[in-house]
């Protein structure tokens, strides 16, 4: 199945400035999670950015705090899956959408348990590579592997812009494309 914009929302998980930094290949994920949702905002896409307990690990990275300046759209949990969140869940369902395109970290911890959860619940789940990582190169791939085998398609940011997109030649495309797509 394709990713369809209409039925999209993105979920933005604990990209934080404690946390960000320790990730193997962190600034290939921030800078992918931030085109994530600059284009998503481009093409009025809802976003949810949820915080791991950000007392401790801090507040959402700057490079995207600076793109998504809307406050409704943050929320804090402690659970490591969003779906067990009771206020996170409930901001999916209100979203009305049946696709959920996920970027973050850690990848084997809260990314799966999330990705997972989703799915279980009805959900098309789609994990952005490109935007994920975990502390270890290792815990990263395991992580992504486990998804797919349970029926999560791993995709790129590059997948997701073009199925967004769908076409080339309108002005949304040139726009997007000479901005966010290398």
């Amino acid at each position: 199945m394709l990713m369809d914009r209409n039925n999209s929302l993105l979920l933005i998980i604990d990209v934080q400035e404690r946390l960000a930094p320790a990730m193997d290949s962190p600034r290939e994920v921030i800078n992918n999670t931030a085109k994530l949702l600059a284009v998503a905002q481009k093409l009025n896409i809802p976003f949810i950015i949820t915080e791991q307990y950000p007392k401790g690990l801090g507040p959402t990275m700057v490079d995207l705090r600076q793109i998504a300046d809307n406050q409704k759209s943050y929320y804090e949990k402690l659970e490591f899956s969003c779906a067990k969140n009771d206020e996170i869940f409930k901001a999916i369902e209100a979203s009305g959408k049946k696709q959920i395109i996920i970027a973050g970290i850690e990848t084997h911890i809260c990314v799966t348990q999330t990705a997972l959860d989703l799915k279980k619940r009805g959900y098309e789940v789609f994990v952005v590579s490109n935007a994920c990582s975990s502390r270890d190169a290792l815990q990263n791939v395991l992580g992504l592997q486990r998804m797919s085998r349970n029926g999560i398609d791993v995709v790129s940011s590059e997948m997701v812009f073009f199925e967004w997109l769908e076409k080339a030649g309108s002005e949304e495309f040139k726009e997007i494309s000479k901005k966010y797509i290398v």
